[in-house]
């Protein structure tokens, strides 16, 4: 805790953290591992906020609250941390997605009998759904402006510099440099945060018990399936077709147009990875320069045969890349299209250019469109944008979130 914190707070925000690891030991690894800090700035944080690591608290705001609204707010903020919600925005709207979180979160809460400050988001058509359906819902419905107020909340507005009417804002993301005199270098790496955090899922996960036990699990899911490297996934396919024997012949192409022969596999790994871009009307501009960044990185770490197409309901654009040519794809690519979305197409051109054989294709869309009646004999990978059809509308394939 900082110096600066009043010791009021200080004693109650304590005697709430270990009120809420007796009451609710799914929450104690939490309550023990993650870092609570003290922020007196009412303009960024009004009352508790979270990085995905560390709590962040308003001591004014936490004095002005019962013990019971202690407890409940805290939970809330450890429930973002254990559901990895800053990092699962991607390219959502914030605000819409911090409220997404906030409606998952509090109707879990209310069931585990929590009560929370005044002005909590809560909606009972949204229980049991994922932070990212209920932001799809948000999006669509535009109810997002529902509350709830009862017996499981206290009228406490006029108390305090803000209410969990403030929602929204309670996510903050990582690398807001606010936050830069927060942090030390004791704090964990990328890689051991997740692993942190997997310990924090699997602890709670063993000690909750009956129907909310099964939500918890599903956005627990839900946050693992957020963090899959397409690109991972796509060079473990690309290795269990290579053999294990380093060799001079053939040289590793990723590095010969410098200059450099290197050790390679002795066999060649894909034939051809063929990249296709949705770039009809309902792909943004942002969506498309983060695809071709992303193709853009891969294409720099693992240089194979690689065409790229560009299709709305056609194809309207073919790029290709030699496997040792060092051709880098450019800054700017001028993009094709903008019509509607067809998907067959793009497969029928798969299958008359190249028998499938060490070929592999790799779709980014947001999956409003029309896909072939049968799978292909290729492997298949669906690219899918954060504001897209839901994964199990994808017939066939792999299908990876692009963040």
């Amino acid at each position: 805790m900082q110096p600066s914190l009043r010791s009021d707070s200080h004693d109650r925000l304590l005697k709430a953290r270990i009120g809420l690891a007796i009451r609710q030991p799914f929450l104690a690894s939490a309550l023990m591992r993650l870092p609570f800090y003290a922020i007196n700035s009412v303009s960024w944080c009004p009352t508790m906020a979270t990085d995905g690591y560390r709590i962040y608290f308003n001591p004014e705001w936490v004095s002005h609250l019962k013990d019971i609204e202690i407890r409940g707010v805290l939970a809330h903020e450890l429930m973002h941390v254990i559901f990895s919600h800053s990092s699962r925005k991607a390219s959502r709207d914030a605000e819409k997605w911090n409220k997404a979180c906030d409606y998952a979160i509090n109707l879990f809460l209310l069931e585990q009998g929590f009560r929370l400050p005044a002005g909590g988001l809560v909606n009972g058509s949204y229980v049991g759904l994922p932070a990212e359906k209920i932001y799809d819902l948000i999006q669509s419905e535009k109810n997002d402006t529902k509350k709830m107020r009862g017996p499981t909340s206290v009228d406490n507005t006029e108390d305090g510099p803000g209410t969990l009417a403030d929602a929204g804002s309670d996510l903050l993301d990582p690398s807001d440099p606010r936050l830069s005199g927060t942090k030390d270098a004791s704090d964990p790496d990328k890689e051991q945060l997740v692993d942190l955090i997997e310990d924090l899922r699997i602890d709670a996960t063993t000690k909750l018990q009956g129907n909310s036990s099964v939500w918890f699990k599903s956005e627990c899911d839900s946050a693992n399936s957020a963090k899959i490297d397409w690109r991972a996934l796509l060079r473990s396919w690309l290795h269990d077709r290579i053999r294990n024997d380093w060799s001079l012949w053939p040289p590793s192409k990723k590095h010969i147009h410098r200059g450099l022969i290197l050790p390679s596999v002795g066999v060649e790994a894909p034939g051809h990875l063929v990249f296709a871009v949705d770039t009809s009307g309902s792909m943004s501009d942002s969506e498309l320069a983060s695809i071709y960044s992303e193709v853009r990185n891969f294409r720099e770490t693992f240089p194979c045969r690689l065409t790229i197409l560009q299709a709305d309901t056609n194809i309207k654009s073919i790029v290709e890349y030699g496997e040792m040519d060092g051709t880098e794809i450019p800054d700017r690519v001028v993009v094709h299209g903008r019509g509607g979305t067809d998907f067959r197409p793009v497969f029928d051109w798969m299958n008359n250019q190249y028998s499938g054989q060490g070929s592999a294709l790799l779709f980014a869309t947001d999956g409003y469109g029309t896909f072939p009646n049968h799978p292909p004999p290729y492997p298949v990978i669906w690219l899918k944008t954060p504001v897209a059809i839901e994964e199990s509308k994808f017939p066939f394939g792999s299908v990876v979130p692009l963040n």
